[in-house]
């Protein structure tokens, strides 16, 4: 064998190494993006306002939900958050839940005062984002009357794509 021969065999062993690490890492966060819970019943989640009324996730007294995870160092977030809050306003048969991640108490309190929300929204009080399957910010779920997670996005929505999944919880 000469040493040109070893050269490409070793480049290509490294290659072949970092296809298969890249594949792997892939496959690992598509499972993310199609959480465990979609089908299932929401799990129980609680938040605290500002004001200091929680609001409860999945106990809408039968209407359909959007629950958002956000966070206030997530730039998309701010962005979603106007698409959210028109939403909304549009949609008062849909209750709106917006539940504060990794947050501090001062930058949830900076946060709703740059931007408020019109609907209920906060720190986690009880349950857990892992809960979701939250594994990025911002993290839409999308629950019906029954209280069944009928989808989810992943991302800041726009109004367009918020508008196709209101349809799918529309009762």
């Amino acid at each position: 064998m000469t040493r040109r021969s070893l050269v490409i065999g070793a480049v290509a062993v490294g290659l072949g190494s970092i296809l298969m690490l890249s594949l792997a890492w892939g496959l690992s966060h598509a499972a993310l993006s199609n959480p465990p819970v979609l089908g299932r019943p929401a799990p129980a989640l609680a938040i605290q306002t500002a004001a200091g009324a929680r609001a409860h996730v999945p106990d809408a007294n039968g209407r359909p939900v959007v629950l958002n995870f956000w966070a206030s160092w997530c730039g998309p977030c701010v962005e979603e958050g106007r698409v959210l809050a028109a939403a909304s306003s549009a949609n008062p048969h849909v209750a709106f839940v917006g539940a504060d991640n990794r947050d501090t108490p001062s930058a949830f309190t900076s946060f709703e005062k740059l931007y408020p929300h019109p609907y209920p929204a906060g720190p986690i009080v009880d349950g857990t984002y892992q809960s979701y399957g939250v594994a990025g910010l911002p993290a839409t779920f999308f629950i019906d009357s029954k209280g069944v997670v009928v989808a989810s996005f992943i991302g800041p929505l726009d109004a367009a794509t918020l508008s196709h999944y209101l349809e799918l919880i529309a009762t």
